[in-house]
């Protein structure tokens, strides 16, 4: 879903050694999150891309989907940020080494609940995101379930980053060698959070998103992080980034897919995600 979690969703936390994922969304009327020119001058000067950046009615800035500073927050931070060189990958859409192993003929099941404490349009979301897998007609389909589950969705107040940064969830890993996805990921509760995640759409997209790792994949912009305005390469983190026959050779920060590490709150997957959703599974 979509991210910063300065690290990673929509942005979104990684635990462990993973790379995180943030999560971002423009998804937001324009007159009302639109920055003025110093205000955009004090993001850039943070060490941020201004394009990821939303003023909300309160008169804080959602930066890259998962940060929510206060303007003092941000306005201490500003000059002292690296400003953010975009260089672009020659390769894109990555999986990791071990993929959800499949049958040869038919489908693999795997089952997906989630846990209590959400709003009630976090149910339709992951209605929404499950039925776009399936749609899909892959070797993996997901289905719901209320008790057990091979991925378990589960809540949490995550709090805020050291900075103030509003954290929106923590992904538990990648597939198992033994070919089984990972067991779930964290979405938090906090009022920060659910103030972001305010729509069956924006958690559609988070949800969406934190299972394509669960089932093996890693961030489609996973050399340059050019969706968050970055130019870090993420790294292998013992999990490998094989890159996935098909998809496109150049990916800018403005590329939509699922799996971009800041995103555009369009929980739709693309042509080139659908590509590699189906040479996957």
């Amino acid at each position: 879903m979509k991210k910063l979690i300065r690290t990673t969703g929509f942005a979104i936390l990684l635990a462990g050694t993973f790379v995180s994922c943030k999560k971002v969304s423009n998804n937001v009327d324009a007159d009302a999150s639109a920055l003025s020119q110093q205000e955009r001058e004090m993001v850039v000067g943070a060490g941020f891309n201004s394009n990821w950046a939303e003023k909300t009615a309160e008169g804080n800035f959602l930066i890259e989907g998962d940060i929510l500073l206060s303007a003092a927050q941000l306005q201490e931070m500003s000059g002292t940020g690296p400003m953010h060189e975009l260089i672009y990958a020659n390769e894109e859409h990555y999986r990791t080494t071990n993929v959800v192993s499949t049958p040869t003929t038919g489908q693999r099941i795997i089952t997906v609940r989630l846990g209590s404490g959400f709003p009630s349009y976090f149910s339709t979301g992951l209605d929404q995101a499950l039925a776009r897998y399936n749609n899909l007609n892959l070797k993996i389909r997901f289905q719901r379930v209320t008790t057990g589950g091979n991925i378990v969705i589960t809540g949490a107040n995550l709090g805020t980053t050291s900075t103030g940064g509003c954290i929106l969830g923590q992904a538990s890993g990648f597939p198992t060698a033994s070919g089984n996805p990972s067991g779930g990921f964290t979405l938090s509760t906090s009022s920060c959070a659910t103030s972001y995640l305010s729509t069956a759409n924006k958690a559609d997209e988070v949800m969406a998103h934190e299972i394509g790792h669960c089932i093996g994949f890693r961030h489609t912009d996973y050399m340059n992080r050019s969706s968050c305005g970055q130019n870090s390469n993420e790294g292998s983190a013992g999990i490998g980034a094989v890159h996935i026959p098909g998809t496109p050779t150049t990916v800018t920060g403005s590329y939509n897919s699922w799996m971009m590490a800041c995103t555009n709150s369009n929980p739709a997957f693309s042509t080139a995600d659908g590509t590699a959703l189906n040479y996957v599974y």
